[in-house]
């Protein structure tokens, strides 16, 4: 809203919270896969205003955030040096303490995806910055113990890496060929052309990219501000409140619709008759991820909808 009263450019607003049990199905339809994350449900609004109104191109800011740094684990990579001067039986000692605090907030949920492997060497650590979900857990719930380790690709990334590559440029290569492609531009370009619409990326424009590639990682990143370069660039065109206001993701209140809006869902999708008869998943392991998240034990919240885009899946196209 500020952004288009500061521009003066009409605005169209789309309810977020509208039509996610309506559409939920209809998402993974078009995403042909159970990929698990609500900013699809708001492309496929988005483009379904778009495309009633007429309009059948938009531009999108997909990239921007995994070329020049944007994600809070990037900001993470500040801690690396502290790390690095921490006796292990120090960071073992830290991690246990946060594990034993049982409140639920932003900032204890941050804390603990921040230092749960604190324990384990650098490598795993970087690596487990992409995670939602940990190994003890994700092991517990399969019935099949014969899993893939999941952090296998990054190690496949690294193996591509020249020694001695800087900590943010070697997490952003992890981006660039994993959640950008796998998971952004996956749903940005399925949801938008379920409805006809095509999103345009400009942050990927090809020279800009090679460009990323070449300019130092203090242009990325300096100090606390990510997209450094970016922003320097936007105060041609932009207010300071705007460019260096708090990041907001493209998400939804995913952990108020599990715990509340979706319990419908749940029931229909995660009940003890369904999960048997898939013969994946331990039933008594996904009810106590459940209850366990609804009574603010654990913040699982991403985990469960994970499941339930897996079930709609199986619906959809395993018969």
């Amino acid at each position: 809203k500020k952004v288009s009263k500061y521009l003066d450019v009409n605005l169209n607003i789309v309810d977020g919270e509208k039509n996610i049990i309506e559409f939920f199905d209809d998402v993974i339809y078009f995403l042909d896969e159970p990929q698990a994350d609500p900013a699809s449900i708001n492309v496929y609004n988005i483009t379904r205003l778009a495309r009633a109104k007429g309009i059948k191109v938009l531009l999108g800011g997909t990239g921007g955030d995994d070329i020049f740094s944007g994600y809070r684990r990037h900001k993470a990579l500040r801690l690396e040096k502290i790390y690095d001067y921490m006796p292990k039986f120090l960071r073992i000692f830290i991690k246990f303490i946060l594990v034993k605090i049982n409140f639920n907030t932003p900032i204890v949920r941050r804390l603990k995806k921040l230092t749960k492997d604190l324990d384990r060497s650098k490598e795993e650590r970087f690596f487990g910055y992409f995670d939602w979900i940990d190994n003890i857990t994700l092991n517990s719930i399969f019935l099949n113990k014969n899993l893939s380790d999941k952090h296998d690709f990054f190690r496949e990334l690294d193996s591509d890496l020249p020694k001695g590559i800087d900590d943010l440029n070697r997490i952003l290569y992890y981006e660039i060929n994993s959640f950008l492609v796998d998971h952004n531009l996956n749903y940005t370009d399925k949801l938008s052309m379920a409805n006809g619409v095509e999103v345009r990326v400009p942050f990927l424009d090809k020279e800009l990219f090679e460009f990323s590639l070449s300019i130092s990682p203090d242009l990325k990143m300096k100090g606390n501000t990510t997209k450094y370069i970016l922003k320097k660039v936007a105060e041609r065109y932009l207010p300071k409140d705007v460019i260096y206001r708090s990041k907001t993701g493209f998400g939804a209140p995913v952990r108020k619709w599990i715990k509340n809006d979706m319990d419908f869902l749940i029931d229909k999708y995660l009940n003890k008759e369904t999960i048997n008869k898939r013969n994946i998943f331990n039933y008594e392991k996904i009810q106590k991820l459940i209850m366990d998240n609804k009574n603010g034990k654990i913040d699982s919240s991403y985990s469960i909808w994970g499941l339930l885009t897996i079930e709609s899946w199986i619906r959809q196209f395993m018969k």
